[in-house]
């Protein structure tokens, strides 16, 4: 079993239950709801997804009613935001209602579209089950591009997907992928300048990235071109009023965010879904059939569990909030107690080496060299840490599968 270089895991849920896990975080945390299930596997996406049936689903949503019931009432929440990742959640919005209603949530309510999903109906649906923000899984209105990652749909479906989004959410973010080894990177700044033209909230500039365990995880990546492409990026989209709001993120000014990982923390629930309560770091069983045996057996879906600690919780929570564009010491500190020499070395560094600068609120900004940096730093521990844990959990879809679950009512 491949373990992740430098964090000791512990197979399991290291016997916390759901109220140890609750009581952990330190301060009100975010929800994370993934649902794995897509119609179609397409080849560039490392996520964590299995082929859709229904039958598959009602026990996973069944399942999934129990661990969020768990934490419910062993008194996590309320949220302070929900997100709702996958796969395709989109497919599954008449089982996704009941959790989302289940949930006490005090913010926003973000969740990822497939373009082909965003008809004016299905944009009426969202808005009715409450959710705010969306992400338009749009990656390219090109489709040489599209066709280039495996995608489906096409260029015309994803402006019909945009059109229907406009104006009706809090936020509408468009989702970009780009890859340098495609013949024509000026289709990516193409890409950029239509979702600027469209008026979207935020642009989210993805890196096509090469996970071993995908097809396109063979190929070798150009960081100067990448650095080069997002800076033009950057300046295109600043002529019409954004700015870059991430390592990869850029924003309408004035408008809401729309973010993930970037929560301060988060509960984690659903296959494959990960939580970060300070000083733990958990990640739910990848494979469906073995998220809802757990369950079933009156167990938490836990299958792998990181004792941080203080320092190692300080340093995760400074990484993602630097991938944010910047972080607060004073509230590193406040969060982390003990941690502070790490926060203030964190801090120095990052001046002294030109990544980030004093803002007048006491916040670490990053500068444009800073983001440059980060974005090699980020792309380093993704292949040095998140690949090597996501490709040990990814081979339960390939182990025999446990015996199937009561239904879970």
């Amino acid at each position: 079993m491949r373990r992740t270089p430098g964090v000791r895991w512990v197979d399991g849920d290291a016997g916390l239950d759901a109220a140890a896990v609750a009581a952990a975080f330190p301060a009100p945390a975010g929800a994370y709801l993934h649902v794995p299930f897509c119609e179609r596997i397409c080849p560039f996406c490392p996520y964590n997804k299995v082929p859709y049936r229904p039958e598959r689903a009602a026990t996973y949503f069944a399942a999934l009613r129990r661990e969020a019931g768990a934490y419910l009432d062993a008194g996590a929440g309320p949220f302070t935001s929900l997100y709702v990742g996958g796969g395709t959640p989109t497919l599954c919005l008449d089982l996704l209602e009941e959790i989302v209603a289940a949930l006490p949530i005090l913010g926003e309510r973000a969740i990822e579209v497939l373009p082909a999903h965003a008809t004016p109906a299905g944009v009426a649906r969202l808005r009715q089950a409450g959710f705010d923000r969306v992400s338009l899984g749009v990656q390219s209105f090109d489709d040489r591009a599209l066709h280039h990652l495996g995608r489906a749909g096409s260029g015309a479906e994803n402006r019909a997907a945009l059109e229907a989004c406009r104006g009706k959410f809090d936020c509408l973010d468009v989702d970009l992928i780009f890859d340098t080894g495609f013949d024509d990177p000026g289709v990516f700044l193409a890409d950029v300048e239509e979702c600027c033209r469209a008026g979207v909230d935020q642009i989210s500039t993805y890196p096509l990235m090469r996970f071993g365990y995908t097809p396109f995880g063979k190929a070798r990546h150009a960081p100067r071109q990448e650095h080069d492409l997002l800076r033009r990026a950057a300046d295109l989209a600043a002529g019409y009023g954004y700015g870059r709001s991430s390592v990869w993120g850029l924003r309408r000014r004035d408008s809401p965010g729309f973010s993930s990982i970037t929560r301060e923390f988060y509960l984690g629930l659903g296959a494959g879904a990960a939580s970060f309560a300070g000083p733990y770091y958990l990640v739910n069983h990848f494979s469906p059939e073995r998220y809802a045996a757990a369950l079933a057996a009156g167990r938490l879906p836990i299958a792998r569990t990181a004792r941080l600690g203080r320092r190692a919780g300080a340093a995760y929570y400074l990484f993602w909030q630097a991938y944010a564009g910047g972080f607060h010491p004073a509230r590193a500190r406040a969060l982390f107690p003990g941690a502070g020499g790490l926060v203030g070395a964190a801090s120095g560094l990052a001046r002294l080496l030109g990544w980030g600068e004093r803002t007048a609120g006491g916040r670490v900004a990053l500068t444009g060299r800073g983001l440059d940096r980060f974005h090699d730093l980020e792309r380093w521990v993704t292949y040095r840490f998140i690949e090597p844990l996501w490709a040990d959990m990814m081979a339960e879809h390939e182990a025999p599968r446990p015996p199937p679950a009561p239904s879970v009512e």
